[in-house]
């Protein structure tokens, strides 16, 4: 199901970027597809301890109520954050449901941190070609560990803008080169503290008797990539003035009603 709902988004999106006249139902689609999905991976998100992306679900369906409401009237400045999300699918759809595409993003990943985890000063195994191993630790790497989601977010951001060939080459090598490089050290680091549990005096949570994996990755590691893309778009926007205000404006569509079903 969740692949049929990735497909759908892909197909909604590609609808929304080449017609005019389908355009607001097709935004409507693939924003629909994008919440569902969400909520679909709960359980495996849940799982794992993770309550990022649990927290981005909830927060998802006010959003997904006020980009209904604002497409239906034609909103410029959602339509606009629509292209964005258009985008960012076209980019990372093809790795999530093209399987020479996907693994081989993979198997890139993993010929990168294995090295990279040996130079500071480990010794890992390669149990399987996309599994890295130590002290009973088993780390098997997938698509969401290669960091792709978050370079074609970045991307969608901003080539949604109207921007010069200039400003096109520094956006693309600030945000590929630089998230790609350092997601692997980012999976090299905290590899690294689960295996010589860094945080095995830390609470846990998870009620499992080992929290070091969630301290290193669900807390830590997400907080700083979370940092990381704040600051990258703060980067940004002094190279691409308009985005700065494509940002503010996407922000104040959605505040005043999220403050208003706060309080």
């Amino acid at each position: 199901m969740p692949d049929l709902l990735v497909l759908a988004a892909f197909l909604s999106f590609v609808v929304f970027l080449l017609t005019s006249r389908y355009r607001i139902p097709a935004a409507l689609a693939g924003w629909c597809c994008i919440v569902l999905n969400l909520w679909l991976e709960l359980p495996a998100f849940l799982s794992e301890d993770n309550f990022l992306y649990p927290f981005l679900a909830l927060l998802a369906l006010p959003f997904l109520l006020i980009t209904m409401d604002r497409l239906l009237h034609d909103d410029p400045i959602i339509l606009r954050l629509s292209r964005t999300a258009a985008i960012a699918t076209l980019i990372w759809v093809p790795f999530a449901l093209v399987p020479f595409l996907g693994n081989g993003l993979i198997a890139f990943t993993v010929s990168f941190v294995f090295p990279i985890i040996s130079t500071l000063g480990h010794h890992p195994q390669l149990f399987a070609w996309d599994v890295i191993a130590e002290n009973g630790f088993y780390n098997q790497i997938v698509l969401s560990c290669t960091g792709i989601l978050a370079v074609a977010v970045m991307i969608g951001l901003v080539f949604t803008e109207k921007v010069s060939t200039r400003q096109a080459v520094i956006a693309f090598l600030l945000v590929v080169p630089m998230l790609l490089i350092l997601n692997l050290f980012r999976i090299a680091v905290v590899f690294i503290a689960v295996a010589d549990r860094w945080f095995a005096a830390f609470p846990d949570p998870t009620g499992t008797g080992d929290a070091n994996f969630f301290w290193a990755h669900n807390v830590i590691a997400e907080g700083l990539a979370l940092g990381f893309l704040f600051l990258l778009l703060c980067l940004l926007t002094r190279f691409i003035p308009s985005l700065k205000m494509s940002m503010s404006e996407a922000i104040s569509v959605y505040c005043a009603p999220l403050l208003r079903l706060v309080r």
